[in-house]
C-alpha cells in the first residue's frame, strides 16, 4: 500500500509535501539523509526531480565504489521510559526470550490490528 503523498522509484520512497510560502511541492526520500530534498511546481516535475535525485545518488555510489545505502535497514531504536524498558525486559526474561522478540510480537500485533500492508520487496 502506498500513502497518497508518496512516490516510489527503485525501492526508494519520496514523501511529497506542499510548501505554501514558495507555492511549490517539496520532496524528501524517506530514511535517506544522503539524498538531498528537492522541489518542483508540478507533480510531473516532482517525479522527474525524485528520479534524478535517486539516479544521481546511485551514480555517485557507483563512481566511488560504494554500496548504496538502504532506506530501511530493519534496525530501529525505540525510546521509552526506563520503567517500561524494565517491565518489558523482566517480562522477556520470564518468558525466556530476548526483548527484541517481545518487541517484534508487539509490532506484528499492531500491524495486524491496523491492517498495515507490508511492501513486497526482495529483502523482506
Amino acid at each position: 500500500m502506498q500513502a497518497r503523498n508518496t512516490l516510489q522509484y527503485k525501492n526508494y520512497t519520496c514523501l511529497v509535501s506542499y510548501f505554501n510560502v514558495k507555492d511549490c511541492l517539496t520532496g524528501r526520500v524517506l530514511g535517506m539523509s544522503q539524498i538531498p530534498s528537492f522541489s518542483s511546481k508540478t507533480i510531473e516535475g516532482m517525479k522527474e526531480e525524485f528520479h534524478k535525485a535517486v539516479d544521481d545518488y546511485l551514480a555517485a555510489c557507483e563512481r566511488e565504489g560504494k554500496k548504496p545505502a538502504q532506506a530501511f535497514t530493519g534496525n530501529y531504536t525505540v525510546r521509552t521510559s526506563p520503567a517500561i524498558h524494565e517491565a518489558l525486559a523482566l517480562y522477556a526474561a520470564q518468558q525466556e526470550v530476548k526483548l527484541n522478540q517481545i518487541m517484534l510480537r508487539a509490532i506484528q500485533s499492531f500491524i495486524e490490528q491496523n491492517g498495515i500492508k507490508i511492501p513486497n520487496r526482495e529483502e523482506n
